[in-house]
């Protein structure tokens, strides 16, 4: 992976999965009620089930891209399409909304994660907009995956960890409309950036 493609992909991906989407406002707000260690399991979950959808979705989309390269250019215009709402939906974001969970585990986490929909998109756009047909397959592929799932670990551990800190810090609508505003301005550039490479 070049420099440039290496920056690009964390602009692109940063954002999403620091966000406060369904899984990390979940943990968030588990995190403030019962502290970081009895949040763990429900991080634990939301990570098994997306390793499980991150794996399908990279073999299904490598081999569909690789034989059939007139599908990437229409995947990348597809995903920076996408990337464009998501940039439109951070810029216009009104919120945290406060739940009232209870305690949560493993099972919840998994099934939070199954049903999230938004959280398949992830490794979609990483591997149509990321991948070289160039290239070797396998080999991007892997860096590709190990990259995310430093991200998304990364990303739900501060989540537990920051709970409440981050609950404090996103409560005023000021420093949401900002967080919105930011990550919808970095979206939007690597959108412009996927669709003029």
């Amino acid at each position: 992976m070049t420099a440039d493609l290496a920056i690009a992909w964390f602009f692109t991906f940063f954002p999403i999965t620091m966000s406060p989407g369904p899984a990390n406002l979940l943990l968030s707000s588990t995190s403030a009620q019962y502290g970081t260690r009895r949040t763990l399991p429900v991080a634990w979950g939301i990570f098994f089930v997306f390793t499980i959808q991150i794996a399908i979705i990279g073999v299904g989309i490598g081999e569909i891209i690789f034989r059939f390269p007139a599908l990437f250019t229409i995947f990348k215009v597809i995903g920076a399409i996408y990337l464009f709402f998501l940039a439109w939906q951070f810029f216009r974001s009104s919120g945290i909304q406060e739940s009232g969970e209870t305690k949560l585990g493993f099972r919840e986490g998994a099934l939070l994660q199954f049903f999230n929909f938004k959280a398949l998109t992830v490794p979609l756009i990483m591997y149509t907009q990321f991948l070289d047909p160039a290239a070797s397959t396998r080999t991007q592929m892997v860096i590709l995956t190990a990259a995310l799932f430093v991200l998304i670990i990364g990303s739900l551990l501060t989540w537990v960890v920051g709970g409440s800190l981050l609950q404090r810090l996103f409560r005023s609508q000021f420093a949401v409309k900002w967080q919105g505003k930011i990550f919808g301005v970095l979206l939007a550039a690597v959108a412009v950036w996927v669709l003029l490479r």
